[in-house]
């Protein structure tokens, strides 16, 4: 019997993790796997698995692909019958007999951790169809749907590291699991079901992350939701990483506070770049926090991310969630305001989506949430904001995307800071201006979003356009206009400090054998902030030439 694990991931640098989970466990089995993205023609995707032959067909479903996967088994169903189809994943766990009434050629659903009951229904296939004690599985018997207990979590230490050495993973990233389960209960979550959790023994970590440093892999993404929740473990993989990893960056989802002094003492040993903290602040009004069952102290959350930013070292990314209970507009703004004020190295402003099996969709009454029928579920309106107030944040979230979180203006954006103590209306001013310009409705170049920026706060003056301007000439994605100024006088003062060869290997000794007439077309001598600055263009490395500029030929 050949089996095929497919899976449509959200981009091609991903890679799927639990179609190889399953694979790996299913040893004795004729067990491939075929991924593509939800990017890719489906009429291929669909060619592609036709071809492949295969007596079943597997998928891996959340709210990303659902839509696509179901069309597509609905067509393989149509071209060939006899063909099995089961899907697993989030998307299916929660409403396995729903998917199978609404979905007739789907033929089984499993439920919740796929490794022992998809291995235990290959081998039911294969000897008698009976599936009556394959736990977490849904099935149909003579028009009929049957669904078995769902099985409880396994102890991740049973299962075998999933991926080998002869693995196509360049330029991927690469997902890692070292625990499975949540001790927590957020309730727009999955994660915390049960409140339990298993953790991988840490010399295996150990032993699994050396694979990955010592085959180059350029990120490892940790899949634990709650990575520090046992906080000295954390503390021990950290201290591991730091000592041991090369080239390979790793990504990890926090509880910023849980964070320890200790923690924050390894930490400093970090590099630069070689870790990335995600942590999830999702609001900062108490009384969200309290009803979505989180329990976390902001004033304390707020010191550890301070530590972690000053360290300078790791990348921190903060989330907020629009929609949550007892959040309206004004609340939001605060907390908005209260969690960019931190500096993160990026803010995600996320939309809530009231997933299937969440305590939050199971109560949307309480609520009154109306949202999306479709995947992924997200709210389009709730008793504290309007579809109008959320169309707003997303323009909002357009903002920060493009003027925050790029990184192209970091200047720019610094010097706003200081100039107004509500951040939140820097990118309000934002949103208004491309209102009135219609510019959400056309496609916006990067050179634009400079000229846009100076002219939303061109009241600021000179020195804010300096700004502006500084971050433009440090973006090799931004056109280059001229070299030079066009007075004539500039000019010659340009040559005059090129000619000299004791500025040229104090600056761009990478030029020392280059004449000025070609050094002048590989660099950028501009005045800024009343200084004047030399831009290697090739680098974007800059100096502070002012002294040598006027002081030289004179």
């Amino acid at each position: 019997m050949k089996t095929l694990l497919t899976a449509l991931n959200a981009k091609y640098v991903h890679t799927n993790l639990a179609v190889r989970c399953i694979k790996n466990y299913c040893k004795g089995f004729d067990v491939t796997i075929k991924e593509y993205t939800i990017n890719d023609n489906i009429d291929a995707v669909i060619a592609g698995i036709f071809e492949f032959d295969a007596d079943v067909i597997a998928f891996s479903c959340y709210i990303w692909n659902i839509e696509k996967i179901l069309y597509i088994a609905e067509c393989l169903k149509k071209i060939n019958p006899s063909l099995i189809i089961v899907l697993g994943g989030l998307e299916v766990s929660y409403d396995a007999k729903k998917v199978l009434v609404d979905n007739p050629y789907v033929d089984f659903v499993i439920s919740g951790e796929g490794e022992i009951p998809f291995k235990m229904l290959l081998e039911k296939l294969e000897e008698d169809r009976n599936f009556e004690k394959v736990l977490s599985l849904t099935y149909r018997k003579n028009d009929e749907i049957f669904q078995n207990p769902k099985a409880k979590l396994n102890d991740i230490n049973d299962f075998s590291f999933v991926y080998q050495k002869d693995d196509d993973l360049k330029n991927k990233i690469v997902y890692y699991e070292s625990s499975r389960g949540c001790p927590y209960n957020c309730s727009y979550c999955l994660s915390g079901e049960g409140n339990s959790v298993t953790f991988l023994d840490t010399n295996r970590v150990k032993k699994e992350l050396q694979f990955f440093i010592d085959n180059n892999i350029p990120l490892v993404k940790f899949v634990d939701r709650t990575f520090n929740a046992d906080k000295k473990r954390a503390d021990e993989i950290f201290k591991f990483i730091i000592e041991n990893t090369k080239n390979t960056k790793f990504h990890f989802e926090l509880a910023g506070d849980l964070i320890t002094d200790r923690t924050l003492d390894i930490l400093k040993n970090a590099k630069n770049d070689m870790m990335q903290f995600e942590i999830g602040v999702q609001s900062t009004n108490q009384k969200t926090i309290e009803s979505i069952g989180r329990k976390i102290d902001f004033d304390r959350l707020k010191d550890k991310i301070i530590s972690l930013l000053s360290l300078g070292t790791i990348h921190i990314h903060l989330d907020l969630i629009a929609g949550l209970p007892h959040e309206d507009l004004d609340s939001f703004k605060n907390s908005f305001n209260d969690v960019i004020s931190l500096k993160p190295n990026m803010l995600q402003l996320g939309f809530l989506k009231l997933l299937k099996g969440s305590r939050i969709r199971n109560e949307y009454q309480k609520y009154g949430y109306v949202f999306k029928s479709r995947a992924p579920y997200e709210i389009i309106s709730n008793n504290f904001m309007s579809f109008a107030d959320l169309c707003y944040l997303k323009k909002i979230e357009t903002a920060l995307d493009r003027y925050y979180n790029s990184g192209d203006f970091k200047n720019s954006i610094d010097y706003l800071f200081d100039k107004f103590d509500d951040k939140f209306e820097i990118f309000d001013k934002i949103v208004a201006h491309f209102n009135k310009n219609n510019l959400f409705d056309v496609g916006v170049s990067l050179d634009m979003l400079f000229d846009e920026l100076i002219c939303i706060f061109s009241y600021l003056g000179k020195e804010f356009c300096d700004h502006v301007n500084f971050d433009r000439m440090l973006n090799q994605k931004c056109k280059i206009k001229s070299n030079i100024d066009d007075s004539e006088t500039f000019k010659e003062k340009c040559f005059e400090f090129l000619k000299n060869q004791e500025n040229i290997e104090k600056y761009i000794p990478e030029f020392n054998d280059l004449a000025p007439k070609k050094i002048i077309k590989l660099i950028r001598i501009e005045e800024f902030f009343d200084k004047i600055w030399l831009f290697n263009l090739k680098t974007r490395r800059y100096f502070d030439i002012t002294n040598d500029f006027y002081n030289k030929g004179e």
